[in-house]
């Protein structure tokens, strides 16, 4: 979220701490002995060049990941910023003052006001395709986590099957082999030939499996639930069937002399590969994956209480106002004492035809949907989370470490081959001496290699998934939404003592209406990053608890600042027509002393012009001063 400077802080701590610390170890000890590299390259140019180079070149990439490692661990220690704004909306915020209009967001005020309406969360939405019901199947309350952790959980329950379908295939295609190269004349040859490139070939699927898993906070992972890749299934099945038949054939076809040398060196050919070592160690890093996943997953499931209730209320209302009031005092006055560290709420929905109810009888609605800004909760997390993400977290930077390491040591054991590739006189003339002195440390040297491989890969891959519960924050806010709909009154008070006397006139307007009113306590959370949009990502909806209290003072406030404005009014209208009773009885009082200068009704030199042009006619006279014709 783009940071938005104010007094008031949000009190949202820094999640990534302790990952940032451990990134930040390893990224000091890589770069420690790239730079220990690189100063000794001086001291071993003049002795081998080659082995300089390829110091140097080591040493760069040390140098280089061990400064991205540091950066990046250092980066994640230092201060998180968060904005005021944050974090993001949940639907589009409609406010005027709303400033991030183009965040990512999950819902519309429609599905937000069905949410409420129907107490449900289409945020739980079931799953894509067959694979993911199975998994859903088997941990059922997996529905009710994000959807990152949805998606990282089906991609791992994919891995497991995948390794799964491999090693049955590999059993099995071990045991067709044996036998039908048991009948064969170098049948012990072919078969653990064959055998060996078939763990090969496992070992090289096994490890891409594993080693590979795209970021879970990719904005592809976050606004989406991605189903099962069937054509990754398929291609695994044909190929688990398709390899060992290929590489039968491939051995059939193989000449007679070739397969009778295999079969002189049989036991050094068994040492030069490491496969069955490389199988472990894949395994290994499968199932401390898998465990620590598993783990995660269900230690998070059980930190939020799910429920889909909210709070309703409804009632009639008659008041002399107009019905522009109330959404303008909902919104601007009764809302706005509710704020959270004085933060605009989030307006979701403002919309209502009361600016035009101007007319006798004239229908209006409108709809008001509003978030209160969100505060950050600490939920209480249990120790099994916690310890796994700790041992996870560790375990993948010891695996990063230890896999660069074991590629220095690669590096320097091939330095070791190449240079008694160039002796001179060198013992590699010999057969027996070139497989015992050069073949079998090349394939320690390759298997260490794609050891290094594997450890990094595992290493990348648990630390990604790790960082995806380091990264997850809680939000409570109130969401409340208001539909009002009715019908106006219209009338014209006019001032003075009647219509046609009137000093002056004035519209009044009063509202018969109807209204509907639903809230709820929301609990949401969102995905953080280390660096500017910290917290401008999608937020999900976990849970709408009931809020009795919420909305009952809100509606409580509303209606108390009608009342205050409606005796004002009535107050307005009782002095009024105190003003023209009083008017009306010294009217009236005058007439009958015929005195209406006295009583201030007339002005002053209008009984004297009057005085001065006396009636002469006493009934006229009389008629006057109101007195009226005599019973005489």
């Amino acid at each position: 979220m783009a940071f938005e400077y104010g007094a008031q802080k949000l009190n949202i701590r820094n999640p990534f701490r302790f990952e940032g610390m451990i990134r930040s170890a390893r990224g000091l000890v890589l770069v420690g002995v790239g730079v220990y590299l690189l100063l000794g390259i001086q001291s071993v140019l003049s002795e081998n060049k080659l082995h300089a180079w390829v110091n140097l070149v080591i040493g760069a990439l040390f140098v280089a990941g061990g400064l991205k490692a540091l950066g990046g661990g250092l980066f994640q220690v230092m201060r998180f910023f968060v904005g005021r704004a944050a974090p993001a909306s949940l639907a589009r915020n409609v406010a005027r003052e709303a400033v991030n209009e183009n965040e990512p967001t999950l819902y519309s005020a429609r599905s937000l006001h069905n949410m409420l309406m129907s107490k449900s969360n289409p945020t739980f939405v079931e799953p894509v395709g067959w694979f993911g019901r199975a998994v859903h199947s088997i941990f059922p309350n997996l529905i009710v986590t994000p959807w990152p952790m949805r998606n990282m959980a089906q991609n791992l329950a994919l891995k497991v099957a995948k390794s799964l379908v491999a090693l049955v295939a590999f059993a099995v295609a071990s045991l067709v082999l044996t036998m039908v190269f048991s009948s064969q004349e170098t049948g012990e040859t072919g078969s653990v030939v064959v055998s060996l490139m078939l763990q090969f070939v496992l070992l090289v699927y096994l490890g891409l499996v594993w080693a590979r898993l795209g970021n879970p906070l990719a904005p592809e992972n976050l606004g989406k639930l991605h189903g099962t890749n069937r054509k990754g299934l398929t291609m695994m099945v044909i190929g688990a069937i398709v390899v060992p038949i290929l590489l039968a054939q491939l051995w059939n076809g193989v000449s007679w002399g070739v397969k009778a040398e295999l079969a002189q060196f049989l036991p050094q050919l068994e040492a030069m590969f490491h496969t069955g070592s490389l199988l472990v160690l894949t395994v290994i890093g499968a199932l401390a994956v898998a465990v620590i996943t598993v783990l995660l997953i269900r230690a998070r499931i059980g930190m939020v209480a799910i429920d889909t209730a909210s709070s309703e209320r409804n009632a009639s209302w008659r008041y002399d106002l107009h019905p522009r009031q109330i959404f303008t005092t909902l919104r601007d006055l009764v809302l706005m004492d509710k704020r959270q560290q004085e933060l605009p709420n989030r307006i979701y929905q403002d919309s209502n035809d009361t600016g035009q109810a101007n007319r006798e009888n004239e229908q209006f609605n409108g709809d008001l949907l509003v978030e209160i800004q969100p505060v950050a909760e600490e939920l209480k997390e249990p120790g099994s989370l916690r310890w796994a993400r700790i041992t996870g977290t560790v375990l993948a930077q010891v695996f990063l470490l230890i896999g660069a390491l074991i590629f220095l040591w690669v590096a320097n054991r091939g330095l070791d081959h190449a240079a008694l590739l160039g002796m001179e006189n060198s013992p590699l003339t010999n057969p027996q001496a070139r497989i015992e002195l050069f073949l079998i440390p090349v394939g320690g040297t390759v298997a260490l290699l794609l050891a290094s491989l594997l450890l990094l890969g595992f290493g990348r891959t648990l630390a990604r998934i790790c960082h995806l519960f380091w990264a997850e924050v809680f939000f409570k806010s109130n969401l409340i939404d208001f539909h009002c709909e009715g019908t106006v009154m219209h009338t014209t008070h006019f001032r003075g003592a009647d219509r046609h006397s009137a000093s002056s006139e004035q519209d009044v307007f009063s509202f018969d209406a109807t209204y509907f009113a639903l809230a709820a306590e929301a609990v949401s959370s969102t995905f953080a990053v280390s660096g500017q949009n910290n917290l401008e990502q999608p937020r999900y909806l976990l849970s709408l608890n009931a809020c009795d209290g919420f909305i009952n003072s809100v509606i409580g406030d509303l209606e108390n600042a009608f009342r205050q404005r409606h005796e004002e009014i009535q107050s307005d209208k009782q002095i009024d027509q105190e003003q023209r009773l009083d008017y009306i009885r010294r009217e009236q009082e005058a007439r009958r002393a015929g005195d209406m200068a006295a009583q201030g009704l007339v002005a002053p030199q209008q009984p004297t012009a009057l005085e001065a042009d006396p009636v002469q006619d006493p009934k006229r006279e009389q008629i006057s001063r109101w007195e009226g014709e005599s019973s005489e």
